[in-house]
């Protein structure tokens, strides 16, 4: 009994004790699994967190399947050849709230808001102590710099959306859509933080993290986008003046003793990042990461597979295969499912010593390489060797570029028989590092804004920067409008830049698409401007109106 009795009145006096403190009392605070709440515990932790989320914006990017190519298609310089009804080839019949892609960029894009939110709301708490104040900045600026970055991407597709801009910790159902202006100046916002706190390209530390001039290339179309002229100049001038940065004009990195020519090696595996394998590239601003073969080194990029042609099936008119099987010597195993437009293949080179067109960089004919074909040795095209080589939606052979195959790099790990280059199917990718922002472009980007603002010699003297790179010929400032840039940006960017969110952001696509894609010409409506809002998220919205876009409904 008085056990009993002893053990009531222990209860009884804890119950009391601890009645004081409930709310401490009743959190709980998990140690078996990773949350929040023990994930955000010191520097490490949320500089891995930065990580996973440089890692989810390249996947959003350049994911290795056919999900991040609706960012390159239907544009003016391709056009998706793996169905007529193939997702968003058509966007009449495609382009629906209930597309996946359409829920795809939605979903990837908050997820990376959500999480820059989370690093953002915990990492100023006085328990997380980092070396220095400007180490916790830099953090604090990477996160909001890819929150505006994402922001960025759903403004172009969606225009206005939900401003999440606080971490969400339980569930919600009563988002709406903030203004498309004001979804701009959230991006400006996070980008001018960024700018002011990212190091100097002097100051980093690893490959593929931001630095300040990121930052002033993105505000720079930004300020573009809301058609601030004055202030678009100053950002990418801040970038153009930086001593840290400038063209590439001379041969550099791995191959620079090999056949080819400047432009050629930027594209070079090693090549992309500032201080490369071989060589600093004074033109990379920021890239994406890939380590083939290292557990955790990133994603691969699988437009090598995507864009290029089947060639490796393509028999002669003597009913022969042509090839003996995708080779390292012509890019491996294409698929043809992403086929460049007429447009970017011929209209656009109107100047015979554009490099940017040399048959380093843009491979129009080859050599038949199987014995038992009459036409080995010989140029297929110019043989004659198969018949249906004008086909504008031919799979099987159009002009290889360079910059997005590892043409006679592939690793030796996917080649069978080094004696020929014959690859394996898996030789389907660029083993390599990728652009977000290169200098050329931000030339590019200043160009604009002095076009937007009335000042076409100074938009012409920064194309021709650009040009005089390529060996072209300089263009007068009476020739200088945006249909001019576009064709500028296709030769220096093609296949680099994300074609159809440049075409959107200008309000373009539809017009450059009925001009210039056969396969999708007049299939783009005109409340296609922007995609529809996932009709999921709207369902799952149960105590707002999260409204359509126009003409969706």
């Amino acid at each position: 009994m008085k056990k009993v009795t002893y053990l009531f009145y222990m209860l009884v006096g804890i119950v009391l004790i601890t009645s004081c403190n409930k709310d401490k009392w009743l959190e709980e605070v998990p140690l078996d699994f990773y949350s929040p709440a023990n994930s955000y515990a010191k520097p490490a932790d949320f500089n891995a967190a930065i990580a996973r989320i440089y890692q989810n914006t390249g996947i959003l990017h350049n994911r290795g399947s056919d999900a991040s190519f609706p960012l390159e298609y239907p544009s003016d310089v391709s056009l998706d050849n793996h169905g007529i009804t193939h997702d968003l080839n058509s966007y009449t019949n495609s382009l629906i709230p209930e597309n996946r892609f359409v829920l795809q960029f939605w979903t990837d894009a908050y997820r990376i808001i959500f999480d820059c939110n989370t690093i953002l709301d915990r990492i100023d708490k006085p328990e997380i102590v980092f070396p220095t104040d400007k180490d916790r900045a830099v953090v604090k600026a990477e996160a909001s710099f890819l929150r505006g970055y994402a922001y960025r991407l759903l403004g172009i597709l969606y225009g206005g959306v939900p401003l999440v801009l606080k971490e969400v910790t339980e569930p919600k159902r009563d988002f709406v859509r903030a203004s498309v202006d004001d979804v701009w100046t959230q991006v400006i916002s996070d980008y001018t933080f960024a700018a002011a706190n990212l190091p100097d390209q002097s100051e980093l530390k690893q490959d593929g993290r931001l630095t300040k001039a990121a930052a002033q290339h993105a505000l720079a179309e930004a300020y573009i986008i809301t058609k601030q002229w004055d202030k678009a100049i100053a950002a990418a001038s801040a970038v153009i003046d930086n001593p840290a940065y400038r063209l590439m004009t001379a041969r550099f990195g791995t191959w620079k003793d090999k056949a080819g020519d400047v432009y050629s090696d930027l594209f070079r595996r090693g090549n992309i990042n500032y201080k490369g394998k071989a060589g600093v590239n004074t033109e990379a601003i920021w890239v994406d990461q890939y380590e083939y073969l290292v557990p955790g080194g990133g994603h691969p990029n699988s437009i090598a597979s995507f864009l290029g042609p089947v060639y490796w099936q393509l028999t002669g008119n003597d009913g022969k295969n042509l090839f003996i099987g995708p080779t390292t010597q012509m890019g491996g195993r294409g698929t043809g499912w992403l086929i460049p437009t007429n447009y970017v293949m011929n209209e656009i080179w109107t100047d015979a010593n554009d490099i940017r067109n040399s048959a380093y960089n843009i491979i129009r004919d080859v050599k038949a390489d199987n014995p038992a074909s009459a036409y080995y040795g010989k140029y297929i095209v110019a043989s004659g060797a198969f018949t249906n080589f004008n086909n504008a939606l031919n799979r099987w052979w159009h002009p290889v570029y360079t910059k997005t195959t590892p043409i006679n790099d592939f690793p030796a790990e996917v080649i069978s028989n080094p004696a020929t280059g014959l690859t394996l199917n898996t030789a389907n990718q660029t083993y390599n590092d990728t652009y977000f922002f290169r200098l050329a472009e931000t030339y590019l980007l200043r160009a604009e804004a002095h076009l937007g603002a009335g000042q076409a010699q100074l938009a012409a003297d920064d194309i021709n920067k650009v040009r005089q790179r390529a060996n072209a010929a300089p263009v007068a400032a009476s020739d200088v409008n945006i249909s001019f840039l576009l064709d500028e940006r296709a030769r220096e960017l093609c296949f680099e830049e994300k074609r159809v969110l440049t075409l959107m952001r200008l309000g373009l696509q539809k017009e450059r698409v009925d001009k210039y894609n056969v396969m999708t010409k007049g299939q783009i409506l005109d409340r296609n401007r922007l995609w529809p809002i996932p009709q999921s998220e709207i369902e799952k919205n149960t105590e707002a109106v999260l409204e359509q876009n126009p003409g969706y409904n």
